[in-house]
Protein backbone atom coordinates (compact mmCIF):
# COMPACT_ATOMS: atom_id res chain seq x y z
CA UNK A 1 0.00 0.00 0.00
CA UNK A 2 1.76 3.71 -1.04
CA UNK A 3 1.93 6.17 1.57
CA UNK A 4 2.01 9.75 0.48
CA UNK A 5 2.61 12.14 2.77
CA UNK A 6 2.46 16.14 1.68
CA UNK A 7 4.32 18.72 3.66
CA UNK A 8 3.16 22.05 2.67
CA UNK A 9 3.53 25.36 3.53
CA UNK A 10 0.25 26.79 5.45
CA UNK A 11 0.76 30.17 4.90
CA UNK A 12 1.07 30.01 1.38
CA UNK A 13 -1.88 27.48 0.91
CA UNK A 14 -5.34 27.36 2.49
CA UNK A 15 -6.41 24.30 4.01
CA UNK A 16 -9.34 23.57 0.81
CA UNK A 17 -6.21 23.55 -1.50
CA UNK A 18 -4.30 21.06 0.40
CA UNK A 19 -7.70 18.93 1.05
CA UNK A 20 -8.33 19.18 -3.21
CA UNK A 21 -4.40 18.37 -3.92
CA UNK A 22 -4.50 15.45 -0.97
CA UNK A 23 -7.69 14.33 -2.63
CA UNK A 24 -6.40 14.23 -6.41
CA UNK A 25 -2.64 12.98 -5.28
CA UNK A 26 -4.56 9.38 -3.81
CA UNK A 27 -6.64 9.01 -6.71
CA UNK A 28 -3.88 9.67 -9.45
CA UNK A 29 -1.60 6.83 -7.50
CA UNK A 30 -3.86 4.26 -7.08
CA UNK A 31 -5.10 4.96 -10.66
CA UNK A 32 -1.38 4.68 -11.47
CA UNK A 33 -0.34 1.94 -8.93
CA UNK A 34 -3.70 -0.36 -9.56
CA UNK A 35 -3.51 -0.13 -5.53
CA UNK A 36 -6.61 1.00 -3.96
CA UNK A 37 -4.83 1.02 -0.76
CA UNK A 38 -3.71 4.05 -1.03
CA UNK A 39 -3.15 6.52 2.09
CA UNK A 40 -2.30 10.37 2.58
CA UNK A 41 -1.52 12.34 5.44
CA UNK A 42 -0.61 16.11 4.67
CA UNK A 43 0.99 18.34 7.64
CA UNK A 44 2.54 21.74 8.03
CA UNK A 45 5.33 21.86 10.17
CA UNK A 46 5.49 24.53 12.72
CA UNK A 47 8.86 25.28 12.37
CA UNK A 48 9.59 26.25 8.60
CA UNK A 49 12.83 27.60 6.89
CA UNK A 50 13.46 27.86 3.60
CA UNK A 51 10.62 25.54 2.42
CA UNK A 52 9.10 24.81 -0.68
CA UNK A 53 5.15 25.16 -0.86
CA UNK A 54 4.26 21.79 -1.59
CA UNK A 55 6.88 18.38 -1.06
CA UNK A 56 4.71 15.50 -1.48
CA UNK A 57 6.89 11.96 -1.31
CA UNK A 58 5.06 8.89 -1.74
CA UNK A 59 6.49 5.51 -0.26
CA UNK A 60 5.47 1.75 -1.23
CA UNK A 61 7.17 -1.33 -1.43
CA UNK A 62 9.13 -1.95 -4.20
CA UNK A 63 7.68 -5.42 -4.69
CA UNK A 64 4.16 -3.78 -4.79
CA UNK A 65 5.63 -1.11 -7.73
CA UNK A 66 3.42 -3.12 -10.84
CA UNK A 67 5.08 -1.26 -13.95
CA UNK A 68 8.99 -2.40 -13.34
CA UNK A 69 10.25 1.08 -14.28
CA UNK A 70 10.35 3.26 -11.38
CA UNK A 71 10.60 6.28 -13.64
CA UNK A 72 7.63 5.18 -16.05
CA UNK A 73 5.29 5.30 -12.32
CA UNK A 74 6.82 8.64 -11.27
CA UNK A 75 6.93 9.80 -15.51
CA UNK A 76 3.03 8.66 -15.60
CA UNK A 77 1.90 10.25 -11.82
CA UNK A 78 3.70 13.68 -12.62
CA UNK A 79 1.86 13.78 -16.04
CA UNK A 80 -1.29 13.14 -14.13
CA UNK A 81 -0.63 15.48 -11.62
CA UNK A 82 0.27 18.72 -14.14
CA UNK A 83 -3.13 17.91 -16.38
CA UNK A 84 -4.63 17.98 -12.79
CA UNK A 85 -3.43 21.27 -11.86
CA UNK A 86 -3.49 22.75 -15.29
CA UNK A 87 -7.54 21.91 -14.91
CA UNK A 88 -7.90 23.15 -11.59
CA UNK A 89 -6.13 26.03 -12.21
CA UNK A 90 -3.75 24.95 -9.12
CA UNK A 91 -0.56 27.63 -9.20
CA UNK A 92 1.88 26.24 -6.58
CA UNK A 93 5.01 24.41 -7.18
CA UNK A 94 5.15 20.98 -6.06
CA UNK A 95 8.25 18.76 -5.86
CA UNK A 96 7.53 15.08 -6.17
CA UNK A 97 9.49 12.02 -4.80
CA UNK A 98 9.01 8.48 -5.57
CA UNK A 99 10.52 6.35 -2.57
CA UNK A 100 10.17 2.76 -3.40
CA UNK A 101 10.78 1.41 -0.22
CA UNK A 102 12.03 -2.55 0.77
CA UNK A 103 10.25 -2.77 3.77
CA UNK A 104 7.86 -5.57 5.35
CA UNK A 105 4.08 -4.28 6.21
CA UNK A 106 1.69 -5.98 9.27
CA UNK A 107 -1.22 -4.36 9.12
CA UNK A 108 -3.47 -4.73 12.42
CA UNK A 109 -2.18 -6.12 14.83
Amino acid sequence: MPIIRIDYDDEKLEKKEILDLSKAIQKIVSEATKIDDVFVYANSSQIKIRIAPIEIFIQMSKNKIKIKDVDKLLNDIKSKLSDWKNKNSFNHLINLTLIPMDWKIEIGI
